[in-house]
């Protein structure tokens, strides 16, 4: 059992001693659902007789008690032929008690997302963590070159050449104090120094190992180059990110842009082996 706990611990996890204030789950009013949960794993259950559970004799059982097997002739008659079985008892209020007559670890798993699935149901307007879902970003091997050309920077690529409608000012504008702005023309990122927001006509070439964009100041505008980074994120105003990697199974490095826009995959409810990880 102590093994199972650590098992079921280790998906779960554990807030610590329930005894402390701060672990109560009935102080804390602005997180606690209000449900009350128990599993309790008990594998020397199978063992029990029918007789000792208060099961009636045959003689004196109904048609559906004897259907079900929830009665005895023989004194010595195992609950359930003596094989794992589980008994639950849940109300309206949330409070839920099972009890396990097996030493399968993953079914005490089970039932935690059981009891989970309705607590949500009893909270209302909640879904249990088992509805999945996945922002899939579109990306795409760029080789060792990229002009910023908006028609290919978006989901759909159209036939006919896009208008660039974003710039860097904006850009900068919008991210605030956020990032920090260099004398050579663009920024970075305060808090992942890797990321860099590049002008809008960013061309990025691995053989010359240079960023090439305009930079715009009081003196006019002016080509400015810096050095391309190995494992930097550059990224374009429209938030179209370039990022210089290396080939898993090659000497060489890379370019792989990676759209802004995602697309919102979302699956509200699935079954055991219903692919929701994949």
């Amino acid at each position: 059992c102590v093994a199972n706990l650590d098992f079921v611990e280790s998906i779960f996890g554990n807030s610590g001693d329930p005894n402390l204030p701060e672990n109560d789950a009935g102080l804390d009013t602005e997180h606690w659902t209000g449900t009350t949960g128990c599993v309790v794993l008990a594998p020397h259950l199978r063992q029990c007789k029918k007789k000792d559970l208060a099961l009636p004799h045959i003689n004196n059982a109904t048609e559906l008690q004897k259907k079900n097997g929830m009665c005895w002739e023989k004194e010595d008659e195992l609950y359930n032929s003596g094989r794992p079985f589980k008994i639950t008892m849940r109300d309206e209020r949330g409070i839920m008690v099972t009890i396990l007559a097996d030493n399968y670890f993953g079914y005490c798993k089970k039932e935690t997302k059981t009891q989970i699935g309705l607590t949500a149901n009893v909270f209302g307007l909640a879904e249990e963590e088992h509805a999945g879902g996945a922002l899939a970003f579109k990306a795409a091997n760029l080789g060792d070159k990229f002009d910023a050309d908006p028609r290919f920077m978006q989901v759909l690529v159209p036939s006919h050449d896009v208008e660039n409608t974003y710039n860097y000012e904006k850009a900068v504008q919008l991210l605030g104090d956020t990032i920090t702005e260099h004398p050579e023309g663009y920024s970075t990122d305060k808090r992942f120094p890797n990321l860099h927001l590049l002008p809008q006509d960013m061309e990025l070439n691995v053989q010359t190992q240079k960023a090439t964009f305009t930079k715009f100041g009081k003196e006019g505008e002016e080509k400015v180059s810096v050095r391309l980074l190995p494992n930097n994120i550059y990224v374009h105003p429209s938030g179209y990110k370039v990022r210089v990697e290396r080939h898993p199974d090659a000497a060489e490095w890379h370019l792989i842009g990676t759209l802004a826009e995602p697309t919102f995959c979302h699956k509200p409810s699935t079954v055991s082996g219903g692919g929701k990880s994949e």
